[in-house]
């Protein structure tokens, strides 16, 4: 699983990995969360500890998609809007050294 995450991330950053996701034998998608979504405070013990949590759904008619190992293949990234008040300031959050 990677752990990587970019906070204040420019928009060349959004457009890099869209274009890294963007293989020919591939298309890219955007698809809305669907369903309830959840989130959970950092657990304080096991594998993912100090890990804020989210979990959702993303929904994909079936006639859209062919084959039923096709699912097994997906690739996907969720980007979040947090207000900057929330995030640590030497993530870019509020108090943030801009210059």
């Amino acid at each position: 699983m990677s752990k990587n995450v970019f906070f204040n991330a420019s928009k060349d950053i959004i457009c890099a990995t869209a274009e890294h996701m963007n293989k020919e034998d591939r298309l890219t998608v955007i698809a809305p969360l669907a369903g309830n979504a959840s989130v959970h405070a950092p657990s304080r013990s096991g594998k993912h500890k100090g890990y804020h949590r989210i979990k959702c759904e993303i929904w994909i008619p079936e006639d859209a998609i062919k084959g039923e190992d096709a699912l097994t293949d997906f690739g996907a990234f969720m980007m979040l809007s947090l207000p900057k008040n929330r995030v640590q300031p030497h993530l870019g959050g509020e108090g943030a050294d801009t210059e």
